[in-house]
């Protein structure tokens, strides 16, 4: 089964009906998050997604408005127990902006995977630029 929920189209600035840049994918048990903008918690637990075992995060590009909201999210998952292992993929510069947001979020119980610009490489597994120093 696949479910779908938009959790927010907005532009660059929230209103309290209309959520940041986020989009979340339930298949086949699978939980993956697209894009993570300021206040996607808040979109997550009102439509009653479960962030916790999130497995995968994509973030499509930069803008601050699709991933700001990860400084939370991860501090919340952190927070809520999880101990599995949880990855990002995005475009050239995520480990970069990854290192920015590991300075306000200095601890987590779980290991972070970084997949920085896979494009062309979903057909060999190992080609992966993989990133595992963040624990």
């Amino acid at each position: 089964m696949l479910d779908v929920i938009l959790l927010g189209c907005g532009g660059s600035m929230p209103m309290p009906n209309r959520h940041l840049s986020s989009l979340f994918i339930n298949y086949q048990g699978r939980k993956i998050l697209i894009d993570c903008g300021e206040g996607t918690q808040v979109s997550m637990k009102m439509k009653n997604c479960g962030f916790k075992n999130i497995d995968v995060i994509c973030i499509t590009h930069l803008h601050g408005d699709h991933i700001i909201g990860l400084i939370g999210l991860l501090s919340t998952i952190g927070n809520s127990s999880r101990s599995e292992d949880l990855t990002i993929i995005g475009p050239i510069g995520i480990v970069k902006a990854m290192d920015a947001i590991r300075v306000l979020v200095e601890y987590l119980p779980y290991k972070i995977n970084i997949i920085e610009n896979p494009i062309g490489k979903f057909s060999i597994v190992n080609d992966y630029s993989i990133y595992n120093d963040w624990n």
